[in-house]
């Protein structure tokens, strides 16, 4: 069994956003100050918190889009949702003029400096859950009118540092890992729809049911990956529990088609993942895995993210043994059979 640490390891750091998270950083700093410093939101109780794949440190490179939510602490069921949407419109126009989109439940601010942009999303606290969940506008019906639907995305920021803190791989969290190569996966395996946080609730309740103890990340990727493929044609109809809310399940645009094509391709990959687990050749094993995770996707110039180990060749064969590889000037690289 070929786990290829040091492979998987590199991987992880290939999909890792980096100058795109600096980026968000930045914008976000920029957009939360901006709404700060309006007095109407100061006094409804403006408090903003990152929610998102990148809020929650599971997003992968690239990273297009940063989700605010705009929580008002002081709001009250007087709040109109058209009323508000409209006020931090005319905000962010003002510091940022011809940035700026008014959509159906958030404001959209472009940063082309940066390639991504901003979504601020209002809140205001939920009427029947006031200390713990918020509401956020819901679509506009056809005529005009928008309403409140309740939502809680600060409490699956919580359960994914709750769930990386329980599963650990040595002393390291790996469930965060683990959600970034799901998603990873999905762009590679599926056809844009179920989106990435549909993989990423189906990997949290994987990693909830099995509880899973495990030595290498490519173990864990196997019973993950299985457990999703799984478990995902149960889904064609009605979605998974929603992590956040009691009795809910997650919604998707994905039709009934594409999540029934989706599970076929991900029984594809779960079995490819096993096979390159179990291939007791080193080289083998690697190129299966490389297929597994693909390339880097949306970035200038993609690239494999599993590369293979320096004794291979790009068709999964090994290289002769009295061959010098990079690394190694005097000796034959070592195999890297057992990392």
């Amino acid at each position: 069994m070929a786990t290829l640490a040091t492979q998987f390891k590199a991987a992880l750091s290939r999909i890792e956003p980096k100058v795109d998270a600096e980026n968000a950083a930045e914008a976000h700093k920029l957009v939360t100050a901006a709404l700060k410093a309006d007095d109407k939101l100061k006094k409804l109780g403006i408090s903003t918190f990152i929610i998102g794949s990148y809020g929650r440190d599971v997003s992968i490179k690239r990273v297009k889009d940063v989700d605010v939510f705009m929580r008002l602490e002081k709001a009250t069921d007087s709040l109109r949702p058209s009323e508000i949407l409209d006020h931090v419109t005319d905000v962010l126009e003002d510091a940022f003029p011809g940035q700026v989109t008014r959509q159906h439940r958030s404001v959209m601010i472009e940063f082309p400096d940066f390639d991504l942009s901003v979504d601020v999303v209002i809140a205001r606290p939920c009427v029947d859950h006031p200390t713990e969940h918020w509401q956020i506008p819901e679509k506009i019906e056809e005529d005009g009118r928008a309403s409140w639907i309740e939502t809680n995305p600060i409490k699956m920021s919580e359960l994914t540092n709750k769930a990386n803190d329980d599963f650990l791989l040595s002393t390291e969290g790996v469930y965060v890992p683990l959600v970034k190569l799901i998603r990873q996966i999905r762009r590679t395996w599926v056809d844009e729809q179920p989106g990435g946080y549909y993989f990423e609730v189906l990997a949290y309740h994987a990693f909830q049911d099995l509880e899973p103890d495990k030595n290498t990340v490519a173990e864990y990727l196997c019973v993950i990956l299985r457990e999703i493929a799984d478990r995902l044609p149960d889904y064609a109809t009605d979605g998974p529990d929603d992590p956040t809310l009691d009795e809910r399940t997650i919604t998707t645009k994905a039709t009934q088609e594409q999540i029934e094509a989706a599970a076929e391709r991900i029984a594809e990959a779960a079995q490819l993942a096993e096979d390159a687990l179990e291939d007791e050749d080193i080289c083998a094993s690697a190129l299966k895995w490389q297929e597994l995770l693909g390339k880097t996707q949306q970035t200038e110039e993609p690239e494999f993210v599993f590369a293979l180990p320096e004794a291979c060749n790009a068709d999964g064969t090994e290289k002769p043994r009295g061959a010098l590889v990079k690394g190694a000037p005097a000796v034959p690289a070592g195999r890297d059979r057992y990392a």
